[in-house]
């Protein structure tokens, strides 16, 4: 199936030239396997992870205005990110996204993670962590202040509407058949978004046993299906605009 190939493409992309050589013998297996009527298998799957895209080595933050990070990487366990701010943890954004999830060791995923960041004063640096299992990845930048970056203007800034941000979620994701995943959409905004989900059917997730809306944003799907294959979309509003994310699901054979 052509289509599996550009998945697995586009979850390799920008990776790492070794970790694309270790998995092109995985996309041509799962494509021929598809191919035949038959399930794909996890078996050949090994535990890595590599960032695919990175924010600029230094940037200026313009006043007034917040500035957006955003990185994004691919994992086997499916990979988690956490941001830095001058080698300190930012707990702020880990309240809002909980975006550390425990994944399943057989999981695979590309995740794009965003920091959104009020106002800068002086410099700063800002470090994204991509982890999967045991294995991490980095990558930092340099924040410039084009503005005063005083607490007023922090204040100003907590108040200032805002469209929905969708700060985490999932590009592809992989996991066994039978297993319960866990689908992030974090989200920020201006007021609160409200957030729904569609399924694969383009469908609203609402009466569905087997699927679940956590107050949090996050999809749960219990007791993964082959029939769960394709794109579930999540959609954040609120008064001033809304914002979608879609991951595409991929259900695996154990073997």
């Amino acid at each position: 199936m052509r289509q599996l190939v550009l998945v697995f493409a586009a979850l390799l992309a920008c990776s790492q030239t070794a970790n694309v050589d270790r998995h092109v013998k995985l996309i041509s297996e799962l494509d021929n396997t598809i191919e035949n009527n038959a399930l794909p298998t996890t078996k050949q799957y090994r535990k890595f992870v590599a960032l695919t895209s990175r924010p600029a080595g230094a940037v200026e933050h313009p006043a007034g205005a917040p500035l957006e990070l955003t990185c994004a990487g691919v994992g086997a366990p499916a990979p988690s990110v956490r941001w830095f701010k001058n080698d300190a943890p930012i707990y702020e954004h880990d309240l809002e996204s909980n975006e550390i999830i425990d994944a399943n060791p057989t999981s695979l995923a590309r995740v794009t993670s965003s920091l959104l960041i009020p106002t800068t004063q002086d410099q700063d640096t800002y470090t994204c962590v991509i982890s999967a299992g045991l294995k991490t990845a980095r990558a930092s930048t340099i924040v410039y202040s084009d503005g005063d970056g005083s607490t007023d203007e922090q204040e100003r800034a907590k108040l200032t509407p805002l469209t929905p941000r969708i700060l985490v979620s999932y590009k592809v994701f992989i996991d066994l058949i039978g297993n319960s995943i866990v689908l992030p959409c974090k989200v920020r905004g201006h007021p609160r978004p409200h957030v729904t989900w569609k399924d694969n059917k383009g469908n609203f997730v609402k009466n569905n046993p087997r699927m679940k809306v956590l107050r949090s944003g996050e999809l749960v799907i219990s007791s993964l299906r082959w029939t769960d294959m394709g794109e579930f979309t999540c959609h954040a509003e609120n008064a001033f605009g809304s914002k979608h994310a879609t991951t595409f699901v991929y259900p695996a054979k154990a073997g």
